[in-house]
């Protein structure tokens, strides 16, 4: 019997090495000839697409006897089901592509462009719409395959219902003149079109809600993959090398697409949209195309919590992600026969996963009615064991949710002299099944003492209680109101002097809040401004810059009537994103020093 599956497997080998010659790029293409390659891009020509732009200008693909064309999206075009049909070989496309994959759809991502997703909505100042919530019933322009858009609007609380969308133009002449109030846009593109038109708008951003998506994905199908894998692993690692020199020689690249790409975009307006993109790239840390199993198995997790994905979808992705090794290995495996390993294997597996389903359904359906509150939200078990500990609760008390869950919130979380009255609170909330709020200490992972006010819920699944408790920090409110009294003294009592000291101390407490920063996260005032949400970024000549915040450096740019409480809060801010930074500590001493004053 051994003979006979041995000879079965030599003849077999024999078969798939002949179709391998016979089905081959050579054979099919001929020796010198080169092969059609059809690419269509997600957008009209821009620097969005300049490494596949350079590949081409600079003889990547031709090394491997590729000629490629590019095209072009319109207002009508459907870059997935374009390459779908058989319109074209590879596609840009966004994280939808995750969606076609669990509906069936051949789709294989090849490799990420965009660490962070550029997609976004933007409206007018003059709208009126100060909010994502204020987006409901209004009309908006959002291009196909937006599915980030649509989870980032239901999180916020949006019904998909009362959402007015018509097909998107392509252009942003519909959203100046009024006919549309917001429309999808990439932030690396249209908001330079506003700003070089001197418009106010506004720009809401899925990262503002905790969607932070891959963007860009370069795809193709699984036929051609199985069909020409060598061709396919070609392509691809000469768009990835066009990348890397794209974003080397930027200058370049732009003088390439205004000779040879109708990109309709102006030289300024290309620069700004190559600067942008180093950001969400981050090429200075990270090779174009990389991307890792875990944010696509998160990514599918959003989908499935917003009700955008089916709860029960597989979650293997590796038919879904491109590794070129994999296709010799899945070559080799079709050709073996199965054993009795493998079947005991996928039956204990098999078994596993329905046990570890029964027993986390009633977490998983908790789990997701929390995990994205804007606020600290904990799930507390008859033990007044947490549960459940959402994102909000990790900035606020420090402790990320692998750390505190199966533990006792009051040994957790509870001053020591606050432990026996909200242990009293907890329990009689559970015993007399009614709600109950009340205000009290707690201690952060970093040891810092803060005040909050809690709202406790009982609740019920499948017959056994728990508590949900939702928490607001008023620290900082209080610390606001300390210094509120402080100013009216000052400006009642003070004279010159302790006026400058006033405006010395919040320079103070600003500089060194931009040095924790910069130390601690490895990025500029920039993303200070943007991810604390206190400080206005503005576009100059293409480049984004802090006008506001730069002020707060200097004491001879400081205003007379300074925004102290928008300093405060920058250091609370600063003091939950760096906790173990080790000047945290002397930036918690000047802000009480400053707030006495």
């Amino acid at each position: 019997m051994r003979g006979r599956h041995q000879s079965l497997f030599h003849f077999l080998l024999i078969c798939f090495t002949c179709l391998g010659i016979l089905f081959s790029p050579a054979a099919i293409a001929g020796d010198g000839k080169t092969t059609p390659i059809k690419m269509q891009l997600k957008w009209e020509h821009q620097f969005q697409f300049a490494g596949y732009y350079m590949a081409k200008h600079k003889g990547f693909y031709r090394q491997y006897d590729l000629d490629v064309e590019f095209i072009a999206a319109t207002p009508d075009s459907d870059p997935i089901e374009a390459v779908l049909n058989g319109e074209a070989d590879f596609g840009v496309g966004t994280s939808d592509l995750l969606l076609k994959f669990h509906q069936g759809h051949p789709v294989k991502v090849l490799g990420v462009l965009f660490q962070h997703s550029p997609l976004a909505l933007v409206s007018l100042e003059s709208s009126g719409i100060d909010t994502v919530q204020d987006l409901a019933n209004r009309a908006m322009m959002i291009e196909p395959n937006s599915a980030e858009i649509y989870a980032y609007l239901k999180q916020s609380g949006l019904s998909l219902n009362s959402l007015q969308t018509a097909n998107h133009s392509l252009q942003i002449f519909e959203l100046i003149s009024g006919q549309v109030d917001a429309m999808s846009v990439y932030t690396t593109t249209e908001p330079f079109e506003l700003y070089a038109k001197e418009i106010p708008y506004r720009i809401f951003t899925p990262r503002m809600g905790g969607i932070d998506f891959y963007g860009d994905n370069l795809f193709t199908t699984t036929q051609l993959i199985n069909l020409n894998p060598k061709r396919v692993e070609q392509f691809t690692q000469a768009s990835f090398e066009g990348w890397k020199y794209a974003m080397n020689h930027i200058e370049e690249s732009i003088n390439v697409i205004l000779a040879n790409y109708p990109a309709n975009r102006s030289r300024q307006a290309l620069r700004f949209e190559a600067e942008t993109m180093q950001d969400l790239m981050r090429t200075d840390l990270i090779e174009p195309g990389y991307m890792t199993e875990n944010r696509w198995h998160h990514i599918q997790t959003i989908y499935q919590e917003l009700g955008l994905l089916d709860r029960q979808a597989n979650m293997q992705l590796e038919d879904f992600l491109y590794n070129p090794d994999a296709q010799l290995n899945r070559l080799k495996s079709s050709m073996q026969w199965l054993t009795l390993t493998v079947i005991v294997i996928l039956t204990i597996t098999a078994l596993t996963l329905y046990l570890l389903r029964r027993v986390n359904q009633t977490r998983k359906q908790l789990a997701a009615m929390v995990q994205n509150s804007p606020i600290p939200i904990l799930l507390l078990n008859e033990r007044l064991t947490i549960i459940e500990w959402n994102r909000q609760a990790e900035k606020v008390f420090g402790w990320p949710a692998h750390e505190v869950l199966g533990k006792d919130v009051i040994d957790i979380l509870v001053a020591n002299s606050h432990q026996a009255s909200v242990r009293e609170v907890l329990k009689n909330t559970l015993k007399q099944q009614l709600s109950q709020t009340f205000s009290n200490k707690n201690l952060t992972k970093s040891g810092q003492l803060i005040s909050c006010n809690w709202s406790n819920a009982p609740y019920h699944v499948q017959h056994k209680k728990y508590v949900l408790c939702m928490a607001i920090d008023t620290s900082e409110i209080r610390e606001l109101k300390a210094i509120t009294l402080a100013k009216e003294d000052t400006q009642e009592e003070c004279d010159l002097q302790k006026k400058q000291a006033l405006l010395s101390g919040l320079v103070e407490i600003t500089q060194l809040c931009l040095t924790i920063w910069e130390e601690c996260t490895h990025t500029s005032k920039i993303q200070l401004a943007d991810q604390s949400g206190l400080w206005r970024v503005s576009l100059d000549n293409g480049t984004a810059k802090t006008r506001t915040l730069d002020k707060y450096l200097s004491l001879e740019t400081i205003p007379n009537n300074p925004r102290w409480k928008t300093v405060i809060q920058t250091a609370n801010f600063i003091i939950r994103q760096c906790p173990d930074h080790p000047m945290t500590e002397k930036l918690k001493k000047l802000k009480l020093r400053h707030q006495h004053k």
